[in-house]
């Protein structure tokens, strides 16, 4: 491992764990990286404060399935719902990890979820949450703690959904740039370990021509160990480069979020549905 690649090193990932099945795909997928990258996962569940005073309102009532009756919720309640899902999500990772031969540590905080994933996350190289959360929420739109992680952490972020799997081919949007650098490594080292195909997207308008960003990336990736194949986008929009994806077919797609505007990331990540990386 060279300098560069030294200081680009992913040895520390966050995974927020709840009891959702998104939470629970992002921990397979969590586990793949770590065993793929050779770091540490570090599982995170945050017991939710605003569940916590919720559950202390008077009108607070709690569905009581598989009959059509409602329960009055008190915090204490709530606490323990809290600590048996701690538990499951605890029993979940250890399992995973011993299976992988993967390092772990697991913590559990008291506050708001958002804020404390992304307060824990600055200690770690890349954070690995599900879109949503809410075990008993079942939806496709990005949850609040996937949105806030996407746009305000500063650090990398896997989001991934419930039956998605990290699998090739890995999809890389590259223009050629230095912030694309980080992404590119990444990209490469992952499709080494799935194996398959590493696409590179090219966006129009990229700082250097197509020939130059190839003849740049054989200088940076062994061509003897992965495959790599070209696409020129027609343009360098973000509806261009969702479209690609979206008909490309995309076993994951890694993106700078440098290359992007704010108010675009939070475009990508609601309109593809695959596991997507944003390198920081």
């Amino acid at each position: 491992m060279n300098e560069r690649e030294e200081q680009l090193a992913i040895r520390r990932i966050l995974i927020a764990l709840d009891a959702s099945q998104h939470s629970l795909a992002a921990l397979r997928a969590a586990a793949v990286l770590a065993s793929s990258l050779e770091a540490e996962l570090r599982a995170l569940f945050v017991e939710d404060t605003n569940l916590l005073r919720a559950a202390g309102l008077p009108m607070a009532k709690e569905l009581e399935y598989p009959f059509a009756s409602h329960a009055q919720m008190h915090p204490k309640r709530m606490e323990r719902q809290l600590r048996a899902q701690a538990s499951q999500a605890r029993r979940a990772l250890a399992a995973i990890c011993a299976r992988e031969h993967i390092a772990w540590t697991f913590q559990v905080v008291r506050g708001s979820v958002a804020a404390k994933v992304i307060e824990e996350a600055a200690k770690a190289d890349l954070l690995c949450l599900g879109r949503a959360s809410r075990p008993l929420v079942d939806r496709r739109g990005l949850g609040s703690t996937a949105r806030a992680a996407a746009t305000r952490a500063e650090l990398s972020v896997l989001l991934i959904s419930h039956g998605a799997l990290i699998r090739p081919p890995v999809v890389l949007a590259y223009d050629g740039s230095s912030c694309a650098e980080q992404a590119l490594l990444l990209a490469s080292r992952l499709t080494e370990d799935l194996g398959g195909l590493l696409w590179i997207l090219v966006p129009a308008g990229a700082s250097k021509s197509s020939d130059e960003i190839q003849e740049q990336i054989a200088d940076r990736v062994d061509g003897e160990k992965i495959m790599i194949r070209y696409r020129e986008l027609p343009g360098s929009g973000i509806t261009v480069l969702i479209t690609a994806v979206q008909i490309g077919g995309c076993g994951v797609l890694v993106v700078s979020k440098a290359m992007l505007p704010s108010d675009q990331v939070q475009v990508l990540v609601d309109a593809v549905d695959c596991p997507l990386i944003l390198v920081q």
